[in-house]
């Protein structure tokens, strides 16, 4: 789940670096402005990932998801386990040919187990992919709605984990803006399916 964090963190970071905005009129609302006249603000990404319903919500649907298929493969693997001991007790009464074909069965069902459990973690990976670019959509949708009032040119993702900004002065921070916005918007959207 760590990886999960580290990979929402990324995708956070590179949506909202990627935001660029060209003003177009009064400079209204929070920002710092450089000398050539352009208006930049901050979100912190750890904090935003860490407040916004919508990842919570995923997160921890991710994380039932991923014990249900953990408690799903390993009842499999029992049972076959349960195989296994069934024909070894009653190996000394069967014959070669019944071993051999039992050993080429319990191969076959592990075989199958294998690729069960390859094809629903891939699964589990395609839904997180889908889940990491609605986050994206989400965040750079509400940003850019939002700044059709505040003319922002630059809204930058800012970590303390890293990335590309090193300092980041509080002043221009935006980001309880942003996760209260985007929560309120989440919330409409879950309350309105």
């Amino acid at each position: 789940m760590k990886n999960l964090h580290y990979a929402w963190l990324v995708v956070l970071t590179f949506a909202i670096a990627y935001l660029y905005f060209k003003p177009s009129g009064s400079s209204a609302g929070i920002g710092a402005t450089t000398t050539d006249g352009k208006r930049i603000v901050f979100v912190n990404s750890d904090s935003l990932l860490n407040n916004y319903q919508f990842y919570k919500d995923a997160q921890k649907e991710f994380e039932n998801k991923g014990y249900r298929l953990q408690v799903d493969l390993g009842q499999k693997e029992r049972a076959l386990q349960g195989e296994l001991q069934a024909i070894q007790q009653r190996a000394s009464a069967m014959t070669q040919a019944e071993l051999q074909a039992a050993d080429m069965t319990l191969k076959k069902k592990g075989a199958e187990l294998q690729q069960y459990s390859q094809q629903k973690q891939a699964e589990l990976g395609q839904e997180q992919a889908k889940k990491n670019e609605e986050l994206y959509n989400n965040i750079r949708e509400y940003i850019t709605k939002v700044n059709k009032e505040n003319k922002y040119e630059f809204v930058l993702g800012y970590s303390k984990l890293g990335g590309g900004i090193l300092f980041a002065d509080a002043s221009v921070d935006v980001t309880q803006k942003m996760i209260e916005g985007l929560n309120k918007e989440y919330a409409a959207k879950k309350t309105g399916k």
